[in-house]
């Protein structure tokens, strides 16, 4: 399997801007009960939305490296809103590769768990939140080619706003990924992802997402890559989500970066749920 070389000493300013960010003393608005905000604040798609729900989900990735080869994960993940600006996230994920491995590693088990150690909310409008967090994630796949061998710690920024008319909703989440242990015979992880997005709401059921994520890879040269997403969600009752999504690599040597891939999900809300009983939009 395809490994990372060797990183390069960081020259980039997202950890700054984080940290800046994070020193800023931002106060947060008050919320207005109204169409725009109820319809931003149920949809779990928006990064910058803290609700409580359960996910389970299953993205499969082809690549064509190494002769060609699959991985499958299915993910089940756990967020947890803690009173109006804070957030918690658990990922656990099951994996199979079907990479050639002379080794003889086992091809289907645990992944590297990850969590969210606190997501905050430093700003919301009617139309618009900034939000920041800190994500950790473990060195535990119960194979070497379930895994990324590393441990690694990923501070994200995320900004949304609902654009005039309600019915489209823009955000950009910015994320940088440093590896801070583990194997020490893998070689380090250090890359950036840019993810910019457009959800469109059909209705107050059905929606639809399309993104675009750029890596930068400083492990080669700040190489970039580039993977599109598309995806079609819909809300059968007020509590329960479901989605369908494609996804295609663009470009780029990323060792993320997968050719095509394709992902069924769905969400349930445990402690708050989408709210259908506006005459708008429904």
């Amino acid at each position: 399997m395809t490994s990372y070389s060797q990183s390069i000493p960081l020259k980039n300013i997202f950890s700054l801007l984080f940290f800046a960010l994070m020193s800023i003393c931002v106060h947060a608005q008050s919320t207005t009960d109204s169409l725009e905000i109820k319809q931003k604040h149920a949809n779990a798609d928006d990064p910058t939305s803290f609700v409580t729900r359960l996910e389970v989900f299953n993205e499969f990735q082809h690549f064509d490296r190494a002769g060609g080869f699959g991985l499958n994960q299915t993910v089940i993940r756990n967020i947890i809103k803690i009173g109006k600006r804070f957030t918690t996230r658990l990922d656990v994920p099951l994996v199979n590769n079907t990479v050639p491995n002379p080794s003889g590693y086992s091809s289907f088990g645990l992944g590297d768990i990850s969590i969210r150690l606190l997501g905050f909310k430093f700003r919301e409008t009617k139309r618009n939140a900034i939000t920041a967090s800190v994500e950790y994630q473990f060195n535990s796949a119960s194979s070497p080619i379930l895994g990324t061998g590393k441990n690694i710690l990923i501070p994200v920024i995320s900004y949304s706003n609902l654009l005039k008319g309600n019915k489209n909703l823009v955000f950009v989440l910015l994320q940088q990924a440093n590896s801070i242990g583990g194997d020490k015979e893998r070689a380090d992880i250090s890359f950036t992802k840019i993810q910019s997005a457009l959800l469109h709401f059909w209705s107050r059921r059905l929606w639809t997402v399309v993104a675009d994520e750029l890596f930068i890879d400083y492990t080669h040269d700040a190489a970039t890559s580039m993977i599109l997403k598309c995806r079609m969600t819909g809300a059968p009752n007020p509590r329960l989500n479901m989605w369908g999504q494609v996804n295609a690599g663009l470009y780029g040597d990323f060792i993320g970066r997968y050719n095509w891939g394709a992902e069924v999900g769905c969400r349930f809300f445990l402690l708050r749920s989408m709210n259908f009983n506006k005459k708008s939009g429904s």
